[in-house]
């Protein structure tokens, strides 16, 4: 089966990335000066698709620019050099809300607002974030370095709130029989985590036509890749709630595992690599829920479910990754192998996992967990 997934996926090749150049910059220069009062200039900065890499026949430049009050800013197209340049015109507010949602992650238990922000309210900050800046005057925004490190952690935490929203609806799906909508909600679950680690290993945009692209170009993701092809597409027809159950199963585990290794190993920096999805969930050993999934905010982490919504330590969370269905002699082992976690006595390892066993986070039967589980 695994070498069947491969394989479909072995001729899948993206496209060559088409990022901003200096033909791009020169042309959107030229429009600024030629059509705005530049003296009146707060910031302008070029995004959009190509500023990701992600141009295409069709893209415009996307010039954002942000003046003083009272400044005519056209919002409409200019053919420069050979392109259309597009210009976005900033208000004060949306200036200042880039700048509080860019300049730190702090959204935590108690004030939530930098994860809850809509698309529309979201979009220029990423826009910046992965932007080419051509003029700042005392804008007050942090550098696009800052800026980009600050929405990857809330794109992370974003889209991990979302894979376990959408794994509550398969579950109670599956629970009445609802074959379609637990199919559905599972693959909307594994896209929601495709854009959480994608954000996790450096890849920043908000857009679902690209999804596939953005996931074939990173070489970070290669070992993933084939579970998260099988997870994004449905099978041509119900095969029964029997084996409905065991798709919708695989697709939230894939789920998880791209959204816990996101979150441990591509906050403060890109991943480099996201581990292949773990194959011994029939060994017998115990396993973390396909219906849960950790969260992270600047104050603390979290278990997230449809019966767990509870903190619980880092640690915890790097615990919860390794059930995978190994025994916990296999588990210890794995410790003792990685920097961070050699030396933690078994007697911890039996605790922690038995304490997560009973808040149904990890679950010890082996096989394809059930809709009760």
């Amino acid at each position: 089966m695994i070498a069947e997934r491969e394989a479909s996926v072995s001729t899948v090749v993206a496209v060559a990335d088409k990022f901003v150049d200096e033909t791009h910059l020169a042309a959107a220069r030229s429009v600024l000066e030629r059509v705005v009062d530049t003296d009146k200039v707060r910031l302008a900065f070029v995004g959009g698709s190509l500023a990701a890499g992600l141009g295409h026949g069709m893209s415009d430049v996307d010039l954002y620019v942000a003046a003083e009050p009272g400044t005519d800013l056209p919002k409409r197209g200019y053919r420069e050099g050979g392109y259309v340049v597009q210009i976005n015109p900033l208000s004060t507010a949306q200036l200042e809300q880039i700048a509080a949602t860019c300049t730190e992650f702090t959204a935590s238990r108690t004030d939530r607002w930098q994860v809850l922000v809509g698309d529309v309210e979201l979009q220029p900050s990423i826009r910046y974030a992965i932007g080419s800046v051509l003029i700042d005057k005392d804008s007050g925004l942090p550098s696009t370095d800052q800026a980009k490190l600050t929405v990857r952690k809330i794109l992370m935490t974003r889209w991990a709130y979302d894979v376990s929203g959408f794994g509550e609806d398969a579950l109670g799906a599956l629970q009445v029989g609802d074959e379609l909508t637990a199919l559905q909600s599972s693959s909307i679950a594994v896209e929601c985590a495709v854009e959480c680690v994608l954000a996790a290993v450096g890849d920043v945009y908000l857009g679902r036509k690209f999804l596939l692209r953005r996931t074939a170009r990173n070489e970070a993701l290669r070992e993933v890749l084939p579970r998260i092809w099988d997870g994004l597409r449905l099978p041509q027809a119900p095969g029964g709630i029997e084996e409905t159950t065991r798709v919708v199963t695989e697709n939230m585990r894939v789920a998880g595992h791209l959204v816990v290794n996101a979150l441990l190993d591509g906050w403060d920096a890109p991943a480099p690599h996201i581990a292949a999805c773990p194959d011994h969930w029939e060994d017998g050993g115990p396993t973390r829920s396909p219906w849960v999934v950790p969260v992270r905010l600047s104050d603390s982490w979290g278990m997230a479910g449809p019966d767990a919504g509870y903190r619980v330590k880092q640690g915890t969370v790097r615990l919860w990754r390794e059930l995978d269905g190994r025994s916990l002699d296999d588990v210890h082992r794995s410790f003792e192998a990685d920097p961070d976690l050699a030396g933690t006595p078994r007697e911890l390892l039996d605790t922690a996992t038995a304490q997560l066993i009973e808040r149904n986070v990890v679950a010890t039967g082996d096989g394809v967990a059930t809709a009760d589980s």
